[in-house]
């Protein structure tokens, strides 16, 4: 007799959780096209995507004549994650001469750069970086020969805005791997613009 309550007991438990979950999925049916309804009107008062208001671009330009000639080159691409925070890329020229005590010594530096920037303040940010050249020396009196430099930096900039949409920056960073073959001496200061769509 004991099971017999307990089987009825539970058979009704199961017919009531049974209703229940009916009712839920038939008012949730209902409550269906509203969602959509709604859903659809947020999707078309949502503002479209502008990939131009994520881009800016800039770089550097470098120019050093007498014992040592330096030109170098460094356009920048930025994309902004958020209002904050970018990542960019930075591919890089650089041409040097200077007069050693055995004759001129030329080399062609070849590379980029992959950075992260975030804005602190409104004109101040943080700013990571990895770079990596290659250097195509040609040296009197030895064959032209491939070198490879490979530099992590961090440290930070300030930014002043000359419009609503461009800036110019200087930049104090530290190299991380400074070693003897470093054609930086910390900590390195650069100066650049950017230019936002």
């Amino acid at each position: 007799m004991r099971y017999l309550i307990s089987y009825i007991l539970m058979k009704k438990r199961f017919a009531n959780s049974f209703y229940i979950y009916i009712g839920i999925l038939f008012l949730s049916f209902l409550s269906f096209p509203q969602t959509v309804s709604a859903q659809l009107n947020t999707e078309s008062t949502r503002p479209e995507y502008n990939l131009k208001s994520h881009l800016y671009f800039g770089g550097g330009f470098g120019l050093q004549f007498g014992s040592i000639t330096l030109i170098e080159v460094s356009p920048l691409v930025g994309y902004k994650i958020t209002p904050k925070f970018s990542l960019g890329i930075s591919p890089t020229y650089k041409y040097y001469k200077y007069n050693a005590y055995y004759g001129n010594v030329k080399t062609n530096v070849f590379g980029g750069s992959i950075f992260a920037r975030y804005s602190i303040f409104e004109n101040i940010f943080a700013h990571v970086e990895y770079e990596s050249l290659f250097y195509n020396i040609k040296e009197p009196n030895y064959p032209t020969y491939m070198q490879q430099y490979n530099s992590f930096f961090v440290g930070g900039g300030y930014n002043q805005r000359i419009g609503e949409n461009s800036g110019m920056y200087i930049m104090v960073l530290w190299n991380l791997n400074d070693t003897p073959d470093s054609p930086y001496v910390n900590p390195i200061i650069r100066v650049g613009f950017n230019v936002g769509l």
